[in-house]
């Protein structure tokens, strides 16, 4: 049977704001709050320190970089490149919490609103998968969310954008994925990042899982400003502008690069703690240590 797209809900247009009781009757409920924690001491520094050097920056030609022991120069900050695109690098621990547990999240909370509320209650507004995949119980959570895709809108530092977040396999983004077990890689989120309203992506991320002694580790990724439009193929004028400096630079607000690192620092942790316990009330599990 042809896999059917699910109409995107234009009533997200004339969403107003964020209802602190959409949560009330639902069984997740108690894990929404309004106050969101502090950031980590290391996101604090990184944003004293202000942008980063380019010669810090991980190239996507090299990500497999992700999988060589120990960090890179650039775990958690921001750059502005020389060809006029941004990188985020941010550095996220989850105590108790496995790759299983990340893959049904990316799966469990994009299919609806309330859901995606409960990962950053003040910044996020919309959700809607554009494949509905929930009840196939012949796909894993994983492969439920991979070649799906997300139509999300969110604020991003004080403005609203308007995203459609097509998750792809890591192999596609050029990870070794034979390499992921010895390197404690659980699982990788990798995506190509557009606009949900206009024809065009913009850049690419990874969430890279890494196990630790307490549970995991995530080391985010953000490329911005690889732009192209979707419906053209590869070699086309409008490319060839919008991949030039100067259009980059217009497309991206210098601040972008300090928002989004903040952005995804505020969501990460956020989700970190109460992403196991969610898990084993929604799965049936048996509870997650403390």
């Amino acid at each position: 049977m042809q896999e059917q797209a699910v109409p995107l809900d234009r009533r997200r247009r004339v969403h107003l704001g964020i209802l602190r009781n959409e949560m009330r009757g639902r069984s997740y409920e108690r894990y929404f709050r309004w106050e969101m924690g502090p950031l980590p001491d290391h996101v604090e520094r990184a944003l004293r320190q202000g942008e980063s050097g380019a010669d810090d920056v991980l190239r996507r030609a090299d990500v497999n970089r992700l999988l060589e022991p120990g960090y890179l120069p650039l775990e958690t900050g921001y750059a502005r490149l020389p060809d006029g695109t941004a990188h985020v690098a941010v550095l996220t621990q989850f105590p108790g919490t496995t790759g299983e547990m990340i893959d049904w999240w990316f799966n469990w909370h994009g299919i609806e609103t309330e859901r995606y509320k409960l990962w950053h209650p003040q910044a996020h507004l919309f959700s809607q998968m554009r494949y509905e995949r929930t009840e196939v119980r012949s796909l894993t959570n994983r492969l439920k969310y991979v070649g799906n895709t997300a139509y999300v809108d969110e604020y991003v530092g004080p403005s609203i954008f308007r995203l459609a977040i097509a998750f792809q396999e890591p192999r596609d983004f050029g990870l070794d994925q034979q390499s992921f077990k010895g390197a404690g890689v659980s699982t990788a989120i990798c995506a190509r990042v557009g606009f949900s309203d206009r024809p065009i992506d913009s850049g690419y991320l990874i969430h890279l899982v890494r196990e630790t002694a307490e549970g995991c580790e995530m080391r985010s990724r953000f490329w911005v400003g690889e732009a192209k439009l979707r419906a053209l193929p590869g070699r086309n004028p409008i490319d060839r502008i919008l991949k030039t400096r100067f259009v980059r630079r217009m497309m991206i607000p210098r601040r972008l690069g300090r928002d989004l690192l903040v952005h995804c620092s505020e969501e990460m942790n956020h989700l970190a703690s109460f992403l196991p316990a969610l898990f084993a009330q929604e799965t049936g599990t048996a509870s997650p240590p403390a």
